[in-house]
C-alpha cells in the first residue's frame, strides 16, 4: 500500500511538472505574440504567489514576539513558503522587460494622467523601480535568513536564541510592513498612477497574511487528523481567532478606504472604484465582499466552528480562493473594461505557482 501511494505521488508530481512546463511554454508564446495581454497576466500571477510566499513572514515574527502553541504547527508551512523566495527573486525579472506594457509611466498610454506622471517621474521611473526592488528583496531575504535559514550555533542557550529572535522580529515586523507597502505601491498601485490611497497597501498586505494562514491551515489540518503534529482544540481556536482578526482588519481597511474616497468625491480618487464596479466587475466586487468577509465573519463567530477541522477546511479554502479573485479584481480592470479571463491568465498562474505549491507541500 505504501509503495502504491508513493507511485501515485510520483506520478502526480510528474503530471504537475508537465502541466507547469506546458503553461510556461504557453506564457512565453504569449509574451512574443501578445505582450499587452501576457504581461498583465504575469503581473497578476506574480503578485498573488509573491504574497503567498511572504504572507507567513509577519505571522512568524508575530509568533516569536507573543509566543503560544498555535504557531509551532504552522511554522513548517511558513518556512517552506519562504524557501521559494529566491525563486520569486528570479521571477520578478520578466516584469522589468514588460514595463511599457504594464504601467502608464513606462509607456502604456493613459488618459488624463500626463500631468500626474510628469509630477511623479522622479519616483516612477525604471532605474528607481529596479533599485527599490533590489532593496525590498535584500531585506526580505535577510529577514528569512535571520529567522529561518540561519544555522543555530551548537550549545546556544534557548533563552538567548529566543531573545535574539524577538529582537529581530520586533524590528523586522515594522521594516517588513513599510517595505512591503512600498512594493504594493510600485507594482500594483502604479498600474493607475493618477490614483493613490494610503490604506490600499494595508489591504493587500492583510490579504497576503490571510493567504498564508489559509494555506497553513489547509496543509496542517490533514496532518492533524493523521495524528502527526496534532492540533488540539485550543490551538485550533487560537489559529481561527487569528484568521478572524485579520478578516476583520481587512474589512476595516476596505470600508475605511471606501468611506474616505466616497466622502471626498474627487475624480482622481473615485476612478479606481469606477473601473472596478462597471459592468460585470461589480459582481466580482460583491463576491469578494461576501466570501472575503461576510461568510467567514458569520461562521467564525461560533466557538464550535473555530474548533472544528471539518468546518475550518472549507473556510480556509475559501479564503485562499478569494485572494486569487481579489488580486485579479485589484489588477485586471486597469487593462480590461469588461470581465474576461484569458488563457495567459491561466498559464501565468500555473507556471508561477507550481514551484510554490511543491515547496509548500514539503512543509
Amino acid at each position: 500500500m505504501a509503495g502504491t501511494n508513493a507511485n501515485r505521488q510520483t506520478l502526480g508530481q510528474l503530471g504537475g511538472s508537465i502541466v507547469a512546463v506546458a503553461a510556461l511554454a504557453a506564457l512565453i508564446v504569449g509574451f512574443v505574440v501578445n505582450p499587452r495581454q501576457a504581461y498583465p497576466s504575469y503581473l497578476i500571477g506574480f503578485l498573488f504567489w509573491l504574497g503567498l510566499t511572504l504572507g507567513g513572514l509577519p505571522v512568524l515574527m508575530l509568533h516569536h514576539l507573543v509566543g503560544g502553541k498555535w504557531g509551532f504547527t504552522l511554522r513548517p508551512v511558513f518556512s517552506a513558503a519562504l524557501a521559494t523566495l529566491p525563486l520569486m527573486t528570479a521571477l520578478v525579472l520578466p516584469l522589468f522587460f514588460g514595463l511599457k506594457h504594464l504601467y502608464p509611466w513606462a509607456g502604456l498610454p493613459a488618459e488624463h494622467a500626463a500631468h500626474v506622471l510628469h509630477q511623479r517621474a522622479i519616483y516612477l521611473n525604471t532605474p528607481a523601480l529596479i533599485i527599490r526592488t533590489i532593496v525590498y528583496y535584500a531585506v526580505w531575504l535577510g529577514l528569512a535568513w535571520l529567522l529561518v535559514w540561519r544555522p543555530v550555533p551548537a550549545g546556544a542557550q534557548p533563552s538567548k536564541i529566543r531573545a535574539r529572535l524577538q529582537l529581530i522580529s520586533g524590528i523586522g515586523l515594522v521594516v517588513f510592513c513599510v517595505l512591503t507597502s512600498f512594493t504594493v505601491i510600485d507594482l500594483l498601485m502604479a498600474v493607475e498612477p493618477a490614483w493613490y490611497s494610503s490604506i490600499f497597501p494595508g489591504i493587500v498586505l492583510d490579504g497576503q497574511v490571510l493567504c498564508a494562514l489559509a494555506l497553513a491551515l489547509l496543509l496542517s489540518l490533514p496532518r492533524s487528523k493523521a495524528g502527526r503534529d496534532r492540533l488540539d482544540e485550543e490551538q485550533l481556536n487560537h489559529i481561527s481567532t487569528l484568521l478572524f482578526a485579520f478578516i476583520l482588519l481587512w474589512a476595516y481597511f476596505s470600508v475605511s478606504q471606501l468611506i474616505i474616497i466616497y466622502a471626498g468625491d474627487l475624480p482622481h480618487e473615485i476612478s479606481w472604484y469606477l473601473h472596478r464596479t462597471r459592468g460585470s466587475w461589480l459582481w466580482v466586487a460583491w463576491v469578494v465582499a461576501v466570501v472575503q468577509f461576510a461568510l467567514p465573519f458569520l461562521l467564525l463567530l461560533f466557538r464550535g466552528i473555530k474548533k472544528s477541522p471539518k468546518m475550518l477546511l472549507p473556510i480556509a479554502a475559501g479564503q485562499l480562493l478569494i485572494q486569487v479573485i481579489a488580486m485579479f479584481w485589484y489588477t485586471a480592470p486597469a487593462y480590461r473594461h469588461a470581465l474576461r479571463v484569458t488563457w495567459t491568465d491561466v498559464a501565468a498562474f500555473v507556471a508561477l505557482g507550481r514551484p510554490g505549491w511543491s515547496c509548500s507541500a514539503i512543509g
